[in-house]
């Protein structure tokens, strides 16, 4: 069984400091991990520092209206609680709190139970908007997918025809390839090709969860496994349930989840945590890393017997640049995409498709993705021209025929540019430069916050977003 996961995380704004100091500690020794903040200003970094799971927002502080507050909260994180706690309760206020947003109203004096109660039902509905969002996720991700084009390419050709033929059988898979090279997209076809296409396809960033979460992300929970598990919760492969579930990096799962993982594979059968009994499922597993797994099992931090059970069958994904034929089709397809998203007539003429073939594209499919998508939000006219891609993917240098000497920019900064591009088109409204560029507005802050670290200065949200 993993760990216990972390307790659930607690923003406390309260300007009393008498009560914000004997709150905390209350909620502490309840087992919450708990933050404090004395003021109306910078909640909302606050929150992106701490990261809670719930907030309790007093409505009288200091700086900016606790009502403020709380639409600003809102704004920034639709789907985080916020319970508003006020020795000032009316009902007109309360409405207007719950009309903002507001998870619950609470009028002090408090009774800690009550509050307990209260945050803790406030943790359990915002875990089951996840579950509900990650499970409408999985059942959309084939509509929101990076394009699929018939491959020009004697590679591009050779990977359809092997995925067509490895759709039908039953087996685990392994992609592999190059961070960007698009192995879910061949996870999805196999999985489109395959008798399971009506069934869900789940997907899981191996690396992307917190290493004591993994296994009940996996497998889920039942009521009273750890702390904070107040009621049974399915898993991602109770999800899949007849259908497929991709693993995406599965060389950065934990060991010691290794094991159930394998159980799962081979005999079709998962453990919720907490639970003394196993269930079937039936769920095909394509597993993908852009990392050598060979190398791992040697190294002893991949298990042998699980690298052989999900790698029955391979399919490796050639980089970009050994396929540049397919550059053209796939940017072209790539900006139907985008015009259908902004209700933009665009194309692109020959002189902007030579220039994209002559890129190298270090981050493969991910990186050209990145790039139409920025042509699509900034150039001018509905025609994409060659000084559309100079200025606005290569920053301005004039690409050369020779591939060799071609400049080439990292993902991460592509991001930035794109970013920085779509903030001064929309006059720093991030709200609507996140929407432009197809991002959430709190990727969009997590980006911003990356960038700025460095220099020590943490955007400040505007106005509208």
């Amino acid at each position: 069984m993993t760990a216990a996961p972390p307790n659930p995380r607690v923003l406390l704004v309260e300007d009393d400091e008498s009560l914000r100091t004997v709150l905390a500690s209350e909620l502490r020794r309840a087992r919450f991990d708990v933050a404090t903040h004395a003021t109306g200003t910078q909640v909302v970094e606050a929150v992106r520092r701490h990261e809670p799971d719930v907030v309790l927002l007093d409505l009288h502080l200091p700086g900016a209206p606790g009502i403020d507050v709380l639409g600003a909260l809102q704004q920034h994180d639709p789907d985080l609680p916020v319970v508003v706690c006020t020795g000032h309760g009316t009902v007109g206020v309360a409405v207007e709190a719950m009309r903002r947003g507001a998870f619950d109203f609470l009028t002090k004096p408090i009774a800690l139970d009550v509050l307990e109660q209260t945050i803790r039902r406030a943790v359990n509905h915002a875990a089951l908007l996840r579950d509900n969002q990650r499970l409408r996720r999985a059942a959309a991700l084939a509509a929101t997918a990076t394009v699929a084009v018939p491959p020009e390419s004697e590679a591009g050709r050779r990977l359809d025809q092997l995925v067509a033929r490895l759709a039908s059988a039953e087996q685990s898979v392994l992609v592999t390839g190059e961070s960007g090279t698009g192995k879910e997209l061949v996870a999805r076809r196999l999985h489109a090709l395959s008798a399971r296409h009506a069934q869900p396809f789940v997907v899981l960033h191996c690396g992307a969860v917190p290493r004591q979460l993994v296994e009940s992300e996996l497998f889920g929970h039942v009521k009273g496994a750890f702390t904070g598990a107040d009621q049974k919760r399915p898993g991602l492969f109770d999800a899949a349930h007849g259908g497929t579930i991709f693993l995406d990096e599965v060389g950065e799962l934990p060991p010691d989840v290794q094991p159930a993982l394998l159980r799962a594979v081979q005999f079709g059968e998962i453990r919720p945590v907490g639970s003394d009994t196993t269930k079937r499922v039936d769920v095909r597993i394509v597993a993908a890393t852009n990392r050598d797994l060979r190398a791992r099992v040697d190294s002893g931090v991949f298990r042998e017997d699980l690298y052989y059970r999900l790698a029955v069958l391979e399919v490796h994904v050639p980089p970009l640049r050994d396929r540049p034929e397919d550059v053209a089709a796939l940017a072209r397809a790539l900006l139907a995409r985008e015009a259908a998203r902004s209700g933009r007539n665009l194309t692109f003429d020959e002189t902007a498709v030579s220039r994209l073939r002559q890129h190298r594209w270090p981050g493969n499919v991910r990186e050209l993705e990145n790039a139409v998508v920025r042509l699509g939000v900034l150039a001018d006219g509905p025609v994409v021209t060659a000084a559309d891609v100079d200025e606005h993917v290569f920053a301005g240098k004039r690409a050369t025929t020779s591939i060799g000497t071609l400049p080439t920019l990292e993902l991460a900064e592509l991001e930035r540019l794109a970013i920085a591009a779509a903030l001064q088109r929309f006059d720093g409204n991030k709200t609507k430069a996140a929407q432009a560029l197809g991002i959430a507005l709190k990727t969009l802050y997590n980006r911003l916050n990356a960038a700025t670290e460095g220099a020590g200065d943490e955007p400040k949200p505007d106005a509208a977003g």
